[in-house]
């Protein structure tokens, strides 16, 4: 079948959008003829980086029609260096504890990833843009391992993958065995020599997004006279009106103030509550929501990019990099929502983050993280390029979130509020914090379930307490004294995890408030073991030394229900009998509690 493109021209900009004759067309490509190749630099705002090592293109199942799609690529700080203000970027910041980013830059690390549209099973073929081997098809590794892609290698430069369709779509990195980093850590950092290997990632990362087509309905009319259509090119705050609907067009985007990128974000008007990216729409900018209508939608299969932000940009000084919980810039933020609106999310791609990637703010807000009663529903939402140390996944609030897949570096789900079903979870987590977080102060959270989760990486570089190293961390109370709270209880289930690789600890928990915890059908290919940083070893109402004080005065009167079954690591099953610390599971659980958490 041919796929013509056809053009759709933009100020200083160009996308192609490569579509099929019928108006369904069975597959959907795009492409950027302004981008380029730039392994080490910023690039212009009118322009999106290209992967300098792959090119991808899509046919339907055996039937060798090969379109291109094109494949973007993400850097360690953007190609920005440690850039304090983007009015002055020869000015660095200097932090003691760093941004997150040790090795990635020296090494060369990048993240390439593409996006398509599909209704019918299809081939993926990906060639080196040198030339160079990336066969035979023994070398490709395909995450999360369980989807039981097949792959051939025709040529040596060449990779055949076959993707089934779903209606759920398909996300998956493509890893070569030749082209992988070796994270090795001392304790303090990663190392070139010696010390333990926490993780083997790729050097080039490949990450393969397939979506199914949108539902009509969700899909606005250009021609609607309450729809805005913001054309490619230059925008400032003064460029977005008062219309319900925003469709932005296929094309390059980047929001500027006073001329300068990285100074500015989209503050949608009260009344745009429907935000729509066409396909191949590429946006610098993150975007507030300020309206009430009881429905927000941010929806369409575009890129939402912060690249041009520095990391932690605080909106209260004018975008520098000074850290503040509550002003730092989100990529998708609400800083007024009220209780009865509820935040739609399907399709988009999110580039870059510098900071946390997500918050809706009550109107009324309390202590308690749970009385914010706003729902969301989030699905083929994905995330790339997150390399700075506050970069996390979504906040999962009542609602939905599923078949999504982020890279992120902080905690990537928070279980704070109830009534959060999670489902189809592939996460590439690298150092900072758990990677499902319930802690920081007493929680009463219920109606919680997270399944399918899948971990295709992990690299803590130390075990610690305050940051959990571990699959399931709940951070000890963040002020002093620490408190309990015995009225309130965390229920949670847990079903069917994967982790790929070396896994450090099941669990790091210091006990605020009662549990109510079932784990269920958890299986690691490898457990940390060694005994020098021991990253495997699960720490829970224990101080363990060395950073691993989970204990909390008062926690006796807390019951730990937590309920462990069906935990396997390779091909062994862990039990009561072999679940202690210096056995199989290293589990280290406060003798306090026993009677009250079992494994079987």
């Amino acid at each position: 079948m041919v796929l013509p493109c056809w053009k759709f021209f933009g100020f200083l900009t160009a996308a192609r959008l490569c579509e099929g004759k019928e108006p369904k067309s069975d597959v959907t490509t795009w492409w950027h003829d302004s981008s380029v190749i730039n392994t080490n630099a910023s690039v212009a705002a009118d322009e999106v980086r290209r992967s300098r090592r792959y090119k991808v293109s899509i046919s339907l199942a055996g039937e060798d029609d090969f379109h291109r799609s094109f494949v973007y690529e993400s850097i360690p700080r953007n190609g920005n260096g440690k850039m304090l203000d983007p009015a002055q970027p020869e000015k660095e910041y200097d932090f003691a504890d760093g941004d997150g980013i040790t090795i990635e830059a020296d090494e060369g690390i990048s993240m390439a990833w593409t996006q398509f549209i599909y209704r019918k099973d299809i081939d993926v073929r990906i060639v080196t843009t040198d030339g160079s081997s990336i066969g035979p098809a023994s070398n490709v590794v395909i995450r999360p391992a369980d989807l039981g892609f097949k792959v051939k290698s025709p040529k040596d430069n060449t990779v055949l993958i076959r993707v089934p369709f779903q209606k759920s779509g398909a996300r998956f990195s493509v890893e070569f065995r030749d082209d992988l980093v070796t994270y090795r850590s001392n304790g303090t950092d990663y190392v070139n020599d010696g010390g333990v290997i926490v993780s083997e990632e790729p050097k080039n990362g490949l990450i393969i997004f397939a979506s199914p087509p949108l539902p009509k309905d969700l899909v606005p009319s250009k021609t609607s006279s309450n729809v805005q259509v913001i054309h490619s090119g230059k925008v400032t705050q003064d460029t977005f009106g008062s219309k319900p609907t925003m469709i932005f067009e296929s094309g390059i985007h980047w929001i500027e103030k006073d001329g300068i990128v990285g100074k500015d974000h989209i503050k949608l008007h009260p009344n745009t509550h429907y935000v729509y990216f066409e396909p191949g729409a590429y946006v610098k900018a993150a975007l507030e929501y300020t309206t009430k209508h009881p429905t927000f939608h941010t929806v369409g299969y575009g890129v939402l990019s912060g690249e041009n932000y520095v990391y932690m940009a605080n909106t209260v000084k004018n975008y520098t990099s000074v850290k503040d919980d509550r002003y730092s810039l989100r990529m998708f933020w609400h800083q007024s929502v009220m209780d009865n609106q509820t935040w739609h999310c399907i399709g988009p791609t999110l580039n870059s983050p510098p900071f946390n990637t997500m918050d809706l703010y009550p109107m009324n807000s309390t202590p308690h993280e749970e009385d914010n009663k706003v729902s969301a529903y989030i699905r083929d939402y994905k995330q790339v390029g997150a390399y700075y140390f506050q970069t996390d996944g979504t906040q999962m609030y009542r609602g939905s979130v599923r078949d999504v897949f982020w890279h992120v570096n902080d905690d990537a789900i928070k279980l704070y509020h109830s009534g959060a079903q999670l489902h189809a979870l592939t996460i590439w987590k690298a150092r900072n914090n758990a990677i499902i977080q319930m802690g920081w102060k007493p929680r009463n959270v219920s109606d919680v379930s997270v399944s399918k989760l899948r971990i295709i990486h992990n690299r803590w570089i130390k075990p610690d307490a305050y940051v959990p190293s571990a699959i399931l961390g709940a951070s000890p109370f963040y002020g002093d004294p620490k408190k309990i709270d015995t009225r309130r209880t965390m229920q949670v289930n847990i079903d069917d995890v994967v982790c790929e690789g070396i896994c450090a600890a099941l669990m790091t928990i210091a006990p605020m408030q009662n549990f109510d915890l079932k784990m269920s059908n958890v299986r690691f290919e490898m457990l940390h073991k060694d005994a020098e940083l021991r990253l495997g070893r699960s720490v829970v109402g224990m101080d363990a030394g060395e950073g691993m004080d989970n204990y909390t005065p008062g926690q006796g009167n807390l019951t730990l229900g937590i309920h462990i079954t069906n935990w396997t690591i390779g091909d062994k099953e862990v039990d009561k009998n072999n679940a202690s610390e210096d056995v199989l599971g290293q589990l280290k659980i406060n003798p306090m509690f026993d009677g009250d958490w079992t494994i079987e």
